[in-house]
């Protein structure tokens, strides 16, 4: 993916929540090269965007004296479930950064907001929750699991090594069905296979096989101190998924605060960043 002018797009809102997300964005712009970062503010109402902006304008002179990056502003009208996305597309971003406050209140009835914004989302979005370590993204656990279109991920582990010489820990979903086993192999080999080409290391872990997978990747990661979990999320996720809670819901708002990558897979492609 050639990223030569494009724009890294961070969520924002005024929250501190939303400069841990801009520290992020930035440092990653920083290891990447030739690419801005965009801070979007969206408001309900047209006659609040002038007052928006010249709030965020006075975020941007700041970052400028804290970080030496001048990032850009956006102020538009709209929803967050759907805006963020369609100016996202639109601009052809190759990353979104987002902040979250975990899974908390109404949210852990109603489903992770983050998530419903990521959902029409044709790029990945990285959503935070804490300021960025020293050691970016030095230590990624990618997930596993039976769907074919989980394949994909793994072009974004290559992509994300490029700059962060990254360690991929492949945490393999453990299953008892004959058929699930059979596609999660497929996958894992898929992956070893991309990983092996490009020279990249890591490392397999089998899953336990308790019934919360997520709640699994989420201990492992914290126990190897990973700077990222990279998760499928899919573009269709019914009710069941919001009142129950999906994997990639659990893992966006996981506890302990571990970055979430998440990658929306197109159907019929093996490679996220053809």
């Amino acid at each position: 993916m050639e990223l030569l002018q494009k724009t890294i797009l961070v969520a924002w809102d005024f929250t501190n929540v939303a400069d841990y997300t801009m520290q992020h964005a930035i440092r990653f712009a920083n290891t990447i090269g030739n690419v801005t970062v965009t801070l979007l503010h969206i408001v309900d109402d047209k006659k609040d965007i002038d007052n928006a902006m010249s709030q965020l304008n006075v975020v941007v002179e700041d970052a400028q004296r804290k970080y030496n990056f001048k990032p850009q502003s956006m102020v538009v009208e709209g929803n967050i479930f759907t805006t963020i996305t369609e100016v996202a597309n639109k601009m052809g971003c190759p990353f979104v950064f987002m902040g979250t406050h975990g899974m908390k209140g109404l949210q852990k009835i109603t489903g992770s907001w983050a998530l419903k914004v990521i959902e029409g989302s044709n790029c990945p979005f990285i959503v935070v929750q804490r300021p960025p370590r020293d050691e970016h993204f030095g230590d990624i656990v990618c997930t596993v699991e039976y769907k074919t279109e989980d394949k994909q991920k793994v072009g974004w582990a290559v992509y994300l090594n490029n700059f962060f010489k990254s360690k991929i820990y492949l945490y393999v979903q453990k299953s008892s069905d004959t058929n699930l086993k059979r596609q999660i192999y497929s996958n894992l080999v898929h992956m070893r296979t991309v990983l092996d080409k490009y020279k990249i290391e890591y490392i397999e872990v089998e899953g336990a096989g308790k019934d919360d997978f997520a709640e699994e990747v989420i201990e492992y990661a914290n126990s190897i101190n990973a700077n990222a979990i990279l998760v499928s999320t899919y573009k269709e996720l019914d009710w069941a998924d919001y009142m129950f809670g999906a994997n990639e819901q659990k893992i966006i708002g996981n506890q302990y605060g571990i970055s979430a990558i998440t990658v929306i897979p197109n159907p019929g492609k093996l490679k996220g960043f053809n």
